[in-house]
């Protein structure tokens, strides 16, 4: 596989120190056109009614209207922490230990980027995020801090887990409620295998005990529920149903170690599991 790395940071640390007036002209140039195929794959994804005339700003890029010598600071901050190197190398650690080859599942190229974020638009997830649901696209989105940076190569080797589970169990008009949430727990149980549950990140953290007694009955008779509108509000909450925020992750990563703890495979193999033996074997419901 070949790496198609967009070493964003640089592209954007170029504009931010541009004068004012040529910055526009850059930012289209350097960071939203480099970036199409990412946005592009998200907007075909999201739903109608959303202001797509910047869709890099809607993705949650850095702009440049937004503060350049903030800006530039933090991107002093990923270099100095060697981010970009470590998360290409994460992905190269996360494919020697999938060996999704051997599996049938050939990833010609992925087209990765880490990229500064808006910190406004992440505040929520601790300032970082990334989408990795598009086979040959994964990408990280970070405004940086103590918390996120150290888990940069963690949430990385999760989105690459994500281009080779979803080769392995695609999404269609008939995923399901329990086909996320294990996609979900696969990723996040793969990147503690390599870095360390202490590096994962708050989702998989966000119920406590007894909210996880409270909303099982829920997720059980949910799990055959298809229709990603439905789908999304048990992965990311729905307060009106009474889901709490990011609940599917928590649930997907219990359900996961419970299939392990269970099943004796390793994380590795239960990649290139059905979503349904894992369910089922997990005994979590």
């Amino acid at each position: 596989m070949m790496i198609r790395g967009i070493d964003m940071l640089r592209n954007q640390r170029f504009l931010l120190e541009a004068a004012p007036e040529r910055r526009m002209d850059l930012y289209n140039e350097m960071v939203a056109e480099p970036l199409r195929p990412f946005w592009e794959s998200m907007l075909a994804k999201m739903p109608p009614g959303q202001d797509t005339s910047d869709p890099a700003a809607l993705m949650g890029v850095y702009t440049p209207d937004l503060d350049d010598r903030e800006g530039i600071a933090a991107i002093d901050w990923l270099e100095r922490a060697d981010s970009w190197r470590q998360c290409l190398e994460a992905i190269e650690q996360a494919e020697r230990l999938l060996r999704p080859a051997d599996h049938g599942i050939v990833l010609d190229n992925l087209l990765y980027s880490l990229v500064l974020a808006n910190p406004v638009k992440f505040g929520h997830l601790h300032g970082y995020t990334g989408f990795g649901g598009t086979p040959g696209q994964a990408i990280v989105l970070v405004w940086p801090s103590e918390y996120n940076v150290p888990r940069l190569p963690s949430i990385t080797a999760h989105e690459y887990h994500h281009n080779i589970r979803l080769s392995y169990e695609p999404w269609s008009a008939e995923t399901t409620v329990g086909q996320y949430i294990v996609v979900e727990g696969l990723a996040e149980a793969f990147a503690a295998e390599m870095y360390g549950a202490d590096k994962l990140g708050p989702w998989v953290h966000s119920l406590d005990e007894e909210q996880h007694e409270r909303v099982k009955p829920m997720y059980r008779e949910a799990l055959v529920t298809t229709g990603f509108p439905v789908i999304l509000g048990y992965m990311f909450g729905n307060p009106q149903a009474g889901i709490p925020a990011y609940a599917g992750y928590s649930v997907g990563y219990r359900v996961v170690n419970e299939y392990l703890r269970h099943s004796g495979v390793s994380v590795v193999e239960a990649t290139y599991r059905p979503w349904q033996e894992i369910i089922e074997k997990s005994r979590y419901f």
